[in-house]
């Protein structure tokens, strides 16, 4: 497999882990990875539709979509927050920063 580029899927993120620190590349590799499977789907789709593969690259594709959204929640500026209440508002946003300011004094 290839050395990874910046922002591109490079596979040799398998074994790290997810932090706030890391969020941001984190995501780069995912969102790299999802278009490299999408492409490859439209290639299987062009030449001789092999609908196994594309299931599987589909299936990839929702997990990774899946662990992206559960990275957000858990580890990226949301968390920072806080949550959103049944209407889609953040509660406590301000309390949160001000303890954020706070901490880092």
């Amino acid at each position: 497999m290839e050395k990874g580029h910046y922002g591109h899927y490079s596979g040799n993120a398998r074994h790290s882990r997810v932090t706030s620190h890391n969020m941001a590349a984190t995501k780069r590799d995912d969102e790299a990875h999802m278009q490299y499977l999408k492409e490859d789907v439209k290639y299987d789709n062009k030449h001789g539709h092999s609908d196994i593969d594309m299931t599987a690259d589909e299936k990839h594709i929702s997990k990774l979509a899946g662990d992206l959204k559960y990275d957000e929640k858990h580890h990226g500026s949301a968390k920072i927050l806080g949550d959103r209440n049944n209407n889609g508002v953040m509660e406590g946003w301000e309390k949160a920063i001000s303890d954020k300011i706070e901490k880092n004094k």
